[in-house]
């Protein structure tokens, strides 16, 4: 079962954190080599608060129909999810090639184009933005300050997993969407002397 996972008033993330694939081998003299094998994704948890049976009964038969891990759902985590600076207006990616090197649109580009049509807008480092063509959430590397005219740079990690062809797409900084999957066959919740009950789930990006 797909769908939107809705969050209710008290949610809070736990343990959110970049998972990055790698291997590393070392040599008998002591030199290691590195690479990575592997996308970058996000993962997080999330806790509940204590819920009424009525609560967790409509949030527990949304969490039992995804099968465990096999399926995947859209969910917006608490507070992380939203920026820390100022932005309000429309961001848009612009595809420049007249600076060098180019902020590339290509899958791979760690910069990018943009620009807002609200001056004094600011994005910050370590906010978490979606782009309007694909699903993948990436976080900036370098704070953003938009003039309302000029093109900026926009850098973050991963690089871009898919190209912005063109330019033209959108960015969601605040309420960024996750598409997720449970990284957990069972799915449970406690109950306590007071009739009220809680749980707790972990979340893996799907790339």
């Amino acid at each position: 079962m797909s769908g939107t996972f809705p969050l209710q008033a008290g949610f809070q993330t736990t343990n959110f954190s970049s998972q990055t694939q790698s291997r590393v081998s070392v040599s008998v003299s002591g030199k290691t080599q590195r690479i990575k094998t592997g996308a970058q994704f996000f993962s997080f948890k999330l806790k509940s608060p204590r819920m009424t049976r009525a609560e967790v009964d409509a949030d527990f038969s949304f969490i039992a129909a995804q099968d465990g891990q096999v399926e995947a759902f859209t969910i917006v985590p608490p507070v992380i999810s939203s920026t820390k600076g100022t932005a309000s207006g429309t961001i848009t990616v612009q595809n420049v090639t007249s600076v060098s090197p180019a902020m590339s649109l290509a899958a791979g580009s760690r910069n990018i184009g943009v620009n807002s049509d609200n001056a004094g807008d600011t994005l910050k480092k370590g906010d978490l933005i979606k782009f309007s063509n694909h699903d993948k959430v990436y976080m900036l590397t370098e704070d953003v300050n938009f003039d309302g005219s000029t093109v900026d740079q926009l850098s973050f990690y991963p690089p871009l997993t898919t190209a912005l062809t063109g330019g033209g797409q959108t960015i969601t900084y605040n309420s960024v969407p996750f598409k997720v999957y449970l990284n957990s066959d069972t799915a449970s919740f406690s109950t306590s002397a007071d009739g009220l009950h809680q749980y707790e789930i972990s979340v893996n990006e799907e790339i």
